[in-house]
């Protein structure tokens, strides 16, 4: 088993992803390997860290990214972080006018496939393989998924891209204690408006948003570090979460700010008895 620990990032070629990437080759404490659609730019960026290697794969193709996957830990017989970051913005109105009469064109739901699909493929590989990792390695595994401020909150403009958001965010809360009792913390990362190429690369965006309250990227990754860190951690609301409860949570950051967000509140008792039953506890009988 190699020495160094080794991690996984999709959406690692820019943004966030090579952001964390950058922040790990610093260590000199990690084999990163980043994977990406574009070759150019993915061998542009491994290139430029150290200990970092570049996979191109389309996250939509299983079969694909199983291999990279496979390529990855069989080199080092471990796996000890996987960033399931690679995500899509939703540029076009889902409800643009059609014709009264003739039946409307099928929709472009490419978004749904990279970022909901693509992250449950990736999320289903790096459990397996998580799996096969030492056993020393229990308890330092991490997965985190990149949700968003939209998988928290409605957003109106990108509706589509919202509801797959929230289902990662549902995603994580609903496999994260079951993963901890393995060894591995899933959590979702869901931060505002990030100035990464997703964001000026989108047309008029960067126009919507009120320039205050654009977040630096370095700021995401370095939060992200502490997340794998398995250090305690305190939000900006004084919210304490030591490093054994910090599993199945959302983890919304702001300007310079990162908050834990709850599940919502049940409403009555009967609504706390059937989570119950969908978290799998015992019937009372």
């Amino acid at each position: 088993m190699s020495d160094l620990k080794v991690a996984l990032i999709t959406g690692g070629t820019s943004g966030i992803g090579l952001a964390v990437a950058e922040e790990l080759s610093e260590t000199g404490n990690w084999q990163i390997n980043i994977i990406g659609s574009n070759q150019e730019r993915g061998e542009k960026a491994a290139a430029a860290l150290s200990n970092t290697t570049f996979y191109q794969a389309d996250v939509r193709n299983y079969q694909r990214l199983a291999t990279v996957f496979d390529q990855v830990f069989c080199g080092s017989r471990r796996l000890d972080f996987v960033f399931a970051n690679a995500g899509a913005a939703e540029y076009k109105d889902f409800f643009p006018p059609t014709s009264e009469t003739a039946i409307p064109p099928e929709p472009e739901l490419d978004i749904v496939d990279i970022n909901f699909k693509g992250v449950l493929y990736t999320s289903y590989l790096a459990v397996h393989y998580f799996r096969q990792s030492p056993d020393q390695t229990k308890g330092e595994r991490n997965l985190i998924l990149t949700s968003s401020i939209g998988g928290l909150y409605p957003c109106m403009l990108t509706p589509v891209y919202s509801a797959t958001k929230h289902a990662l965010t549902g995603f994580t809360r609903s496999i994260g204690a079951r993963f901890w009792l393995e060894g591995v913390r899933v959590n979702a990362l869901c931060p505002g408006v990030v100035e990464t190429p997703l964001l000026t690369d989108s047309g008029n965006f960067p126009d919507i948003f009120p320039r205050e309250v654009f977040i630096p990227v370095s700021y995401v990754s370095g939060i992200i570090t502490k997340m794998i860190s398995g250090e305690d951690m305190v939000d900006g609301k004084g919210m304490e979460v030591s490093g054994d409860e910090l599993y199945a949570r959302a983890i919304h950051v702001s300007v310079n700010n990162f908050l834990f967000i709850e599940k919502p509140e049940f409403h009555d008792e009967a609504s706390e008895k059937t989570w119950g039953a969908m978290m799998g506890e015992p019937l009372n009988l």
